[in-house]
């Protein structure tokens, strides 16, 4: 049986590790199952196989299957396996112990499996113990050696030693990938761009997500740095952002170094190469990667609108690697707000069904915060003190999620999968609740209480006014927008509930304490006389408000009369105004998309960005590729924008 392993010497925070497997094979089909923490790459006889741990928890420890047949020649063979144990939690992972797991069949036949006597050793190609982070969210970055390259994955060199038993609290048998992996493609076309400060500057073209390769010719031994961004603004890369690191470090012996590396995914559009003294580049560029999916054709007879459309769907694609992320550049997570906004797109471009469902299940195994919230992202542990762990409306948004996924695949058979934790989710909500309200939840325990980027919804850990109301209605409206939907599953699924009674009379209490009969519209908090687009329009789509109040917020939203959504939520504004009169407003939302998007087009962007301000916001760290700005993709198919 195979056991998890690690290193004799034991694990460290940022370390790396070789494991070299010999194989004698004559002909069979020959498959290897594989499963780490916290990443790996696999070769067969020095060349690249496969990478990818796909992001799990410990206790949903998940393989990969992979066919090396032709990897292989007859005779005796090198299975290489770098290992990259990260020891420390970033918003995509969770923190475990460092660990190989796996087991070889030829013709079915189990020929090898993880045990003490596989060989490994501490990396001596990368600096371990860097712990330099790329991002909170992201992680890690490195430093890669190439000096210290000795030819291991092709044959046992000296350094290597039996293996230990390890992998504590980590799942004994793990269970098999539930989605395809990533397609990884040819190396992608860059071009020179010029040579200035001691960098040397390369533009892919457009905004790419993929694995870095290159060659160069050093006159000497030095350290290199290898940056990546989505713009030059700057006139170059910006490869340090605040806290942010945009970049590796490679050392390289005199004479020519060729790089790839897939322990790291890069999204950018450029590259560029730091010296101290000047190398010769042959080719600096990435190999793209790929969810794989079926694009479900759409055209437009309007040549804005299709352009608008083929941006999106690409932006979309670039977000979807283990699971919908919301940049490729900066962050990587799956923040469970930003992936409701991209599956649903994604039913619609790609008729794509087994990719949310994963996730959404790997979101329902969320559930380690002693209050019984979900975790901003998923998988993450939350313990990256001081940084808010949990937005108290991303419950609000899993129920939304699962409902969207069970509408459009019909997969009824899902909910009582993860109706337990829907459920749990609900009665957070129900056991707070004060005069029929839910008020905010404390800061104290790492909450959040965030809504969406705009006035008045986004403030900052401590910067909520000290004398406002400690109740939102903008939690309320989401938490009963979410119930109508779990209302919705348990009819699906057979499930008895009370859901919609909760719901109504949550709704009264809403209009009872927000509605404000003078203007007509939903205020944020009964403190201060202040409408949102965000508020007004999750008012209208909960039922707080129906009829002709309905018709009058539509008005507001339209006119301008209210704080805007952001990018991320116009979904919102637009859906509202759908359920009050879908004929009348969809003109005025096509045409605010178009206005909207246009302006990202004629800036040159290749992907829709994160907010319509661009690099520049969010202190010079915008996004210009960010998932949640797919969602022209949406309203263009479903208010038919190819009959125009």
């Amino acid at each position: 049986m195979a056991k998890w392993i690690w290193l004799k010497n034991g694990q460290m925070v940022d370390s790396h590790a070789d494991f070299y497997i010999p194989l004698r094979f004559s002909g069979e089909k020959t498959e290897i199952k594989l499963s780490v923490d916290s990443d790996y790459t696999l070769y067969v006889n020095g060349k690249f196989v496969s990478c990818n741990q796909y992001r799990d928890y410990p206790f949903y420890k998940i393989y990969d299957e992979i066919d090396i047949t032709d990897y292989l020649v007859k005779g005796e063979n090198a299975i290489a396996i770098e290992v990259w144990y990260y020891g420390a939690p970033n918003w995509s992972y969770y923190t475990s112990n460092a660990g190989l797991w796996y087991e070889i069949f030829q013709d079915g036949t189990k020929v090898k499996e993880s045990d003490e006597d596989t060989l490994s050793r501490l990396s001596p190609l990368y600096q371990n113990k860097l712990q330099r982070k790329i991002s909170p969210q992201i992680g890690w970055g490195y430093h890669y050696i190439a000096a210290n390259e000795d030819g291991w994955r092709t044959k046992l060199v000296d350094g290597f030693e039996p293996s230990a038993i390890a992998g504590e609290g980590i799942m004994e048998n793990p269970l098999p990938r539930p989605i395809k992996r990533m397609d990884i493609l040819p190396a992608a076309e860059s071009t020179f761009v010029r040579e200035s400060n001691n960098r040397i500057l390369y533009d892919l073209g457009k905004e790419t997500v993929g694995f870095p390769t290159l060659r160069l010719t050093s006159p000497v031994k030095q350290k290199l740095r290898l940056m990546w961004g989505e713009h030059i603004e700057d006139g170059q890369v910006r490869d340090v952002i605040g806290c942010r690191n945009f970049y590796v470090d490679l050392t390289v012996d005199e004479g020519v170094t060729e790089f790839s590396n897939y322990l790291r995914r890069f999204g950018c559009r450029y590259l560029e190469i730091g010296y101290e003294t000047p190398v010769k580049v042959d080719y600096l560029t990435v190999f793209p990667c790929f969810y794989p999916v079926n694009i479900v054709p759409f055209t437009c007879k309007n040549e804005l609108r299709q352009r608008i459309y083929d941006t999106a769907l690409r932006t979309l694609w670039l977000c979807m690697h283990d699971h919908y992320e919301d940049c490729p550049w900066r962050e990587q997570a799956m923040y469970i707000g930003d992936s409701r906004n991209q599956s649903l797109c994604g039913y619609y471009a790609f008729k794509e069904y087994e990719f949310p469902r994963a996730a959404l299940y790997l979101t329902s195994k969320n559930d380690h915060r002693e209050d019984g919230l979900l975790t901003s992202c998923t998988p993450y542990k939350g313990d990256m003190h001081p940084i808010p762990s949990a937005f108290p409306s991303s419950p609000a948004a899993f129920i939304t999620s699962v409902y969207e996924y069970c509408l459009h695949s019909k997969d009824y058979a899902f909910i009582p999968e993860v109706y337990p934790r829907l459920k749990r989710l609900a009665e957070l909500y129900f056991e707070r609740m004060e005069g029929g309200l839910i008020p905010i939840f404390p800061e104290a325990d790492g909450c959040w209480n965030f809504y969406e980027w705009a006035e008045g919804l986004s403030y900052y850990m401590g910067q909520r006014p000290a004398t406002a109301s400690p109740f939102d209605a903008a939690l309320n409206c989401r938490v009963s927008w979410a119930l109508g939907y779990l209302h919705q599953l348990c009819e699906w699924a057979g499930i008895e509930s009370d859901y919609k009674q909760r719901q109504e009379a949550l709704n009264k209490r809403i209009h009872e304490t927000w509605f404000n009969k003078n203007t007509g519209f939903i205020q944020n908090r009964t403190d201060e006389e202040f409408y949102s687009e965000y508020v007004n329009s999750m008012a209208v789509l909960c039922g707080a408000v129906t009829g002709e109040e309905a018709a009058h917020i539509a008005e507001g939203l339209v006119n301008d009369k209210m704080s805007t959504c952001s990018l991320a939520w116009k979904c919102l504004k637009y859906d509202a105004l759908i359920k009050v009169n879908k004929e009348k407003y969809r003109d005025y939302i096509l045409n605010d998309i178009d206005q909207r998007y246009k302006k990202m087009l004629d800036a040159g962007a290749t992907t829709f960005w994160e907010t319509v301000v661009g690099a520049n916001d969010f202190d010079n760290a915008g996004s210009l590729c960010h998932g949640w700005s797919a969602m022209p993709i949406y309203y263009y198919q479903t208010l038919g924008a190819d009959k125009d």
